[in-house]
């Protein structure tokens, strides 16, 4: 009867292993997600260039309007004006007025000024086209009335909240270029001419500028994104061929070692154990029709053959390889977390469900598997947390238990330790790519932790 069981168990499992689902199309499934964030990726880098694009081309226009006004207010206060700086204008003049006035009434109306002042150095505008601001006195800016000493010139975009510039604003203005230009009378005076210009001379060169270049930066920026794209899907189909190819070779290893554990599973429970079997009921045959005194020590005998014959299935059920079951491999934990707490074990199960290849589906059954069984046999733990993760393609795996540990070197010779199956899951986890990391401290417990990153 124990034979005719084992057989039929073993031929159902000789039956091909779960897939979940076509791993071709899977794979190109995956390919979608490195292929959008590089499409994604640059967009974004596009964007940002674009947007700084933008930005420094309105600062090189300001930049290039801002020369332009104060090369045009220092031509205007040191060479056109300056024959009408005369004392008679400081002395406010009615005729050196007027012909300042028609002198810039030019300047108004065929060129880019808005307004005109000239000042004096104890902060009083002398002339004004804005006849209402003549004779009155404001405060200038620190650096505005350091020009009466230094020299030189000042071009800025204007502060129309200043109370001098109450006419600009009621003309409907709310930004302008403001130059003040350091000059002198014909008697060598000091004053100060301040021209404000139209701020369209920033908006034209804006416009002029990203009529000019804009579209090449721009399309070329456009080329070179839509040109990585095709790199990026060759490149992920290449790395995806090539997944294909390994986990097509690993496939291969381990049905070639799922067989021979097969096999030598089948040979020993066939051979060996029902050798034993057959002994113990020999010794039960024996032993009642024994003399007294050898009675007893024969059904000892049968009863100590029956144990090993317990202990060799149990042997052969660590040795037979697992499958995944059809509804996730987080089912094929059910027998052993049952067996953890009919042992007064408390198992925590913290699975985030996830759709993964068969390949790591099976890897991570595997290491939960052998590791629970570790701690079932060696560990003596109170409690024993299984969690696992799936993020962004990559899969973490941790089983953790309180139980008495090991040294680090023992885990280094788990084989001679009594740990060969800590060995087998390092052994797989290196041939899938994996990282399989174990912890542990004597009288602290032991943690088990298997990530791969990129998973398919």
């Amino acid at each position: 009867m124990a034979r005719a069981l084992y057989s039929r168990d073993v031929e159902m499992a000789r039956k091909p292993a779960r897939t979940t689902g076509n791993s071709t199309n899977g794979l190109t499934r995956s390919l979608r997600v490195p292929i959008a964030l590089s499409v994604v990726g640059s967009l974004a880098v596009f964007l940002a260039i674009a947007f700084g694009l933008v930005w420094a081309t309105n600062r090189a226009a300001e930049d290039e309007a801002l020369s332009e006004a104060g090369s045009a207010g220092e031509l205007a206060a040191r060479v056109s004006l300056s024959p009408f700086l005369t004392p008679a204008l400081m002395r406010g003049d009615a005729d050196a007025k007027a012909a300042l006035d028609e002198r810039v009434q030019s300047f108004i109306t065929f060129g880019d000024v808005v307004r005109l002042k000239v000042w004096s150095s104890d902060q009083k505008v002398v002339w004004s086209d804005e006849k209402e601001l003549i004779g009155r006195a404001f405060l200038l800016e620190d650096d505005e009335f350091a020009l009466f000493d230094s020299g030189g010139s000042i071009v800025h975009v204007s502060d129309l909240q200043k109370e001098e510039n109450f006419e600009e604003i009621a003309d409907g203005s709310d930004k302008l270029l403001e130059v003040y230009i350091s000059a002198t009378t014909t008697d060598g005076e000091p004053v100060l001419v301040e021209s404000y210009f139209h701020y369209s001379m920033v908006t034209d060169r804006v416009a002029d500028l990203r009529r000019t270049y804009m579209p090449l930066i721009i399309g070329g920026l456009a080329l070179l994104t839509l040109a990585q794209v095709p790199l990026t899907i060759l490149l992920a189909r290449r790395l995806s061929r090539s997944q294909r190819e390994r986990e097509r070779l690993l496939g291969r290893v381990i049905r070639a070692s799922d067989a021979e554990r097969r096999r030598i599973a089948a040979e020993v429970h066939d051979g060996a154990v029902q050798d034993l079997i057959g002994i113990t009921f020999s010794l039960d045959a024996t032993a009642d029709s024994a003399p007294e005194n050898l009675r007893e020590r024969l059904h000892t005998l049968a009863g100590s053959t029956r144990t090993t014959v317990r202990q060799l299935r149990s042997v052969l059920n660590s040795i037979y390889p697992v499958e995944v079951p059809a509804d996730g491999w987080e089912h094929g934990l059910a027998d052993l977390v049952d067996a953890l707490e009919a042992e007064g074990v408390e198992v925590t199960v913290d699975i985030e469900h996830a759709k993964l290849a068969p390949m790591d589906e099976l890897l991570v059954l595997r290491v939960t598997r052998e590791s629970l069984r570790n701690i079932a046999s060696h560990a003596d733990a109170e409690h024993v947390t299984v969690r696992f993760r799936h993020h962004f393609g990559s899969l973490h795996l941790e089983v953790r238990d309180d139980g008495r540990g090991f040294t680090q070197a023992s885990a280094a010779g788990s084989r001679s330790e009594g740990h060969l199956g800590l060995q087998l899951i390092r052994d797989l986890a290196d041939d899938v790519g994996a990282d399989l990391t174990i912890d542990s401290v004597p009288g602290d417990g032991t943690s088990v932790r298997l990530e791969l990153v990129g998973q398919r």
